[in-house]
């Protein structure tokens, strides 16, 4: 994958890098900021929510300012949006002042999105998969890191802003280095092996395919098993297991080794040629068993066990493959694509929440059996696309031999 864009691609990585820490620095310090905003933690969790709103209003600007002005222009209105949060965090006054900056974040990572991962497919158009599935390593990274960090402040009893300080450095560091790069000429994605006239292109862009659909959606199925994961494999452990405290947030770090790993495995079969259509509908079907395993059998060994290859099956990669694909099939920008992406990654991120929270009320081990079916909902999303791909190549694959009767005819 070396090519003359690979040092843009090494500066987009370390924004992720930095993004996977800021994702978790609000929840990693909460008790800090509970006394400093006099509020309770749920009042700092909710600071944590806005994220979400910040992306859900900020999907449909920003993919068209990627489009328009450029990856470099999208990426660098991310990067600055982020340090205005992490400041911005540390100095609020309440949980109020806060909640704004959490805002700008969402709206960070929305131009973040919108401007690196177009600009990952453009600087390797021959292996965009394997290039999108490398952020999910940075992030996951990152993840590891802070709370070790943190970790070593609280026993040293050393001021907890110095996490924040810390991503404000890395982030002006890798702003002044983004800078400097030269980012790859935007191309327009268009549908595999699909030669259309102007015309029906337009028409195309002014209807949404069925593929289009499916592969939107699909976002709103990776950001699903995301976090049915992240936030409830702990509380499977403590209260449907019975583990303790302790050894239940362990779960969630053995995700996040399977998620490693399959991110590099994924990033092997990407260069390999596999298709992402294959590798997502494989890793959807394990995610529906590992999940059914962890709702019929709560044993600390299968859920010590099943934390691993879920993480492995349904946090490795499959938002990055998703959009991949989505960029692959769609006429449209792939900014505006990736808005398109985000949008249904947003309503997860607010529903899910809400849907899942009301089963936990009833029954937490009842919560893997909506993954499971969530998982298969997105099992089905691919195949239709895959699907419809294979018709699609076998009626091309017929078109020179009917030309040809019809001249021999004529």
């Amino acid at each position: 994958m070396k090519n003359s864009y690979l040092s843009t691609s090494i500066g987009l990585y370390i924004n992720f890098f930095v993004f996977g820490m800021a994702s978790i620095i609000i929840a990693l310090n909460i008790d800090f900021l509970s006394v400093k905003w006099e509020t309770t933690t749920a009042g700092v969790a909710a600071v944590v929510s806005s994220f979400g709103i910040g992306k859900l209003i900020s999907v449909l600007f920003t993919g068209r300012i990627s489009d328009r002005y450029g990856r470099k222009v999208a990426t660098v209105l991310g990067i600055f949006l982020y340090l205005v949060f992490l400041l911005g965090i540390l100095w609020s006054p309440n949980a109020e002042v806060a909640y704004f900056f959490g805002i700008l974040a969402g709206v960070g990572n929305s131009f973040l999105d919108t401007g690196t991962y177009p600009a990952l497919m453009e600087a390797f158009p021959r292996k965009p998969g394997p290039a999108n599935i490398i952020v999910k390593a940075f992030i996951q990274a990152g993840q590891f890191l802070l709370p070790i960090i943190v970790g070593f402040l609280v026993i040293r009893g050393i001021w907890y802003g110095w996490s924040f300080m810390m991503l404000v450095v890395l982030l002006v560091l890798n702003l002044l280095f983004i800078m400097t790069r030269k980012f790859p000429p935007m191309t327009a994605a268009r549908p595999q092996s699909d030669r259309l006239e102007e015309g029906q292109e337009k028409k195309r862009k002014s209807h949404f395919s069925i593929e289009e659909f499916c592969l939107i959606s699909f976002g709103f199925v990776g950001q699903t098993l995301l976090y049915v994961l992240g936030q409830w494999i702990a509380k499977y452990g403590s209260e449907v297991v019975g583990m303790g405290e302790n050894a239940a947030r362990v779960l969630v770090s053995y995700g996040s080794i399977g998620a490693l790993i399959c991110v590099l495995v994924t990033f092997g079969l990407g260069n390999k040629g596999v298709k992402s259509s294959y590798i997502i509908m494989a890793y959807t079907v394990m995610t529906t068993i590992i999940s059914v395993v962890l709702w019929a059998f709560p044993t600390p060994m299968v859920a010590t066990v099943g934390a691993f290859f879920l993480g492995y099956f349904s946090s490795g990669g499959l938002i990055q493959l998703g959009l991949t694909l989505l960029a692959e099939h769609s006429p449209r920008g792939k900014g505006f694509a990736t808005s398109l992406y985000t949008i249904a990654e947003g309503i997860a991120l607010f529903a899910m929440p809400l849907v899942v929270a009301a089963i936990s009320k009833v029954d937490i081990a009842a919560i893997f059996l909506l993954n499971a079916f969530v998982s298969l909902l997105g099992f089905s999303l691919i195949l239709a696309v895959f699907i419809r791909d294979k018709r699609r190549a076998t009626v091309q694959q017929d078109i020179p031999a009917i030309q040809q009767d019809i001249s021999l005819n004529g």
